[in-house]
């Protein structure tokens, strides 16, 4: 496959010749293509050459193989059959080729974004905007080229949707900033009200390196709420595609207005020697931490960041921006990360622990007809995935009163399916021994996962001077380190009758 395709061109095909031509795409040559010019894209950015930049970026976003490859990036995620005012979806690969071959820049006008509500925590509710998956594809084919640009020129210490990084590097960096005896003993805990949604688009315009005419078709697209058609004056939309890369290129340069005043350094760039006020940036998209030696120190720093934000059209959240003691403890992506004494340790947090409970609670609510099988079929899962997330702190005791709250849940789910028989009999017909295991609520087939046995692991943290679309080699075997999975024998025997509470 050649990357002048030729069918290009404007001749029709039929369904039948369109779904033979996605059939046939040779994805690994579409991705090392798209890598390619990304690399390329990526290593002019960090010389400067911006002429070259341009050049690629042209040559990207016009590419037959990158259209290709961003068609297939939004049909094939969560969203993949949410629709946009247009009410399409491309599902079959008739579709998505057909929407590949037509994913033209000329003429291209966006159209406008479907606004719905979804719930936060708190019980307020945060909107989000659906471009149609035409206008996805697009933004999509541009984040391509936007996103080694951003990485070049970001932040170090920022680890929100940018490749090869992820929370748990963020964890580490805390760790390594908060953990020593000498470590800062304070924290400016750093929120930003309505980030996605306030960004200014005269900033975005005038510093986004990306052509302008798409850029503000994006920005400018409208949205509709019900039946009305109300503009789009700032923020970028939480259900684009473009959105993240944008906020993160928004924030970047925060880590070199702190090093001009704190490091000492013209380039702003941290070193043992010149750090003398111990303050160190960390940062995952909108949420970050700053360290600093005193409580004024995070005050001025409190101030310095009011003023990055305001030129960028945002503003900080007084209620939820505060400044804390090591000693008191803050949250962080899930985790609390707290000092008692000289020791540092962190753990989930309260509000991720009760996460998980209700998560487990409402599907025995909703499965109380249910079998064995499919409560533990659902709930396995998730149990998995949150362990997995914080295995990376301290969970021994969380995982075990986990546990013991997830017992109970069992326990009173299998004595409302039986009311009238005796404690002994329910236990006997839901729980089982496997090998010196007891008490394992299981089928014949599966048993429910235990958070217990789940070991804390140690994280191998990304080396912050690497890059993805530049330092290959050491990603790629990054992410061929894996934990062997252990098989636990199935030995299933009648358990003895314990005193059920």
């Amino acid at each position: 496959m050649n990357e002048r395709h030729p069918e290009m061109n404007n001749t029709a095909l039929s369904y039948k010749e369109l779904t033979a031509q996605w059939n046939a795409i040779d994805w690994p040559r579409v991705e090392n293509s798209v890598n390619n010019l990304q690399g390329r894209i990526a290593r002019a950015a960090k010389e400067e050459n911006w002429s070259d930049v341009s050049r690629l970026t042209r040559l990207l976003t016009r590419s037959y193989y990158a259209r290709l490859l961003a068609v297939r990036q939004v049909t094939s995620n969560k969203g993949k059959a949410t629709p946009g005012v247009d009410n399409t979806v491309w599902m079959t690969p008739a579709e998505k080729m057909q929407g590949a071959l037509t994913l033209t820049i000329r003429g291209y006008r966006a159209q406008p974004l479907v606004r719905t509500f979804i719930p936060k925590k708190n019980g307020k509710f945060r909107p989000l905007s659906i471009p149609t998956i035409r206008d996805r594809s697009m933004q999509a084919l541009f984040n391509m080229a936007l996103a080694p640009i951003e990485y070049v020129t970001g932040d170090r210490s920022s680890f929100g949707f940018r490749k090869g990084r992820s929370q748990h590097d963020a964890c580490n960096q805390i760790r390594i900033c908060l953990s020593r005896r000498c470590s800062a003993p304070w924290v400016l805990e750093a929120d930003i009200r309505a980030c996605f949604d306030m960004i200014s688009h005269d900033w975005l315009l005038q510093n986004i390196p990306m052509k302008k005419s798409i850029l503000k078709q994006f920005l400018k697209a409208g949205f509709m709420e019900g039946s009305q058609l109300l503009p789009t004056d700032s923020g970028t939309p939480q259900g684009g595609v473009l959105s993240p890369t944008l906020a993160n290129m928004v924030l970047n340069g925060l880590e070199r207005v702190l090093g001009m005043t704190f490091y000492s350094t013209k380039s702003g760039t941290i070193t043992k020697a010149k750090n003398r006020h111990k303050v160190n940036l960390i940062r995952y998209a909108d949420d970050m931490i700053i360290t600093a030696d005193t409580k004024e120190t995070a005050e001025n720093i409190k101030q310095m960041l009011i003023e990055f934000l305001r030129e960028r059209g945002l503003e900080l959240s007084e209620e939820k921006t505060l400044i804390t003691h090591i000693s008191d403890g803050f949250s962080f992506l899930g985790w609390t990360f707290r000092k008692f004494g000289d020791k540092f340790k962190a753990q989930p947090s309260k509000g991720s622990v009760q996460s998980i409970v209700d998560k487990v609670h409402k599907i025995f609510r909703k499965g109380r007809s249910w079998t064995q099988d499919g409560i533990i079929r659902e709930i396995n899962p998730i149990l998995r995935g949150w362990s997995n997330y914080h295995s990376i702190v301290s969970v021994s005791r969380t995982f075990s009163k986990i546990d013991n709250t997830i017992f109970n849940m069992c326990y009173a789910w299998a004595k409302r399916r039986h009311p009238k028989e005796s404690k002994t009999k329910v236990v006997r017909k839901y729980w089982y021994q496997i090998g010196s295991r007891k008490w394992v609520f299981s089928t014949e087939s599966q048993e429910l996962f235990l958070l217990s046995k789940v070991k804390c692991r140690t994280y191998c943290m990304v080396q912050l001077d690497k890059n993805p679309y530049i330092d290959i080699d050491y990603f790629e075997k990054r992410s061929q380190k894996t934990t062997p999975r252990r098989r636990l024998s199935r030995n299933f025997s009648s358990l003895p009758v314990a005193h059920v509470g």
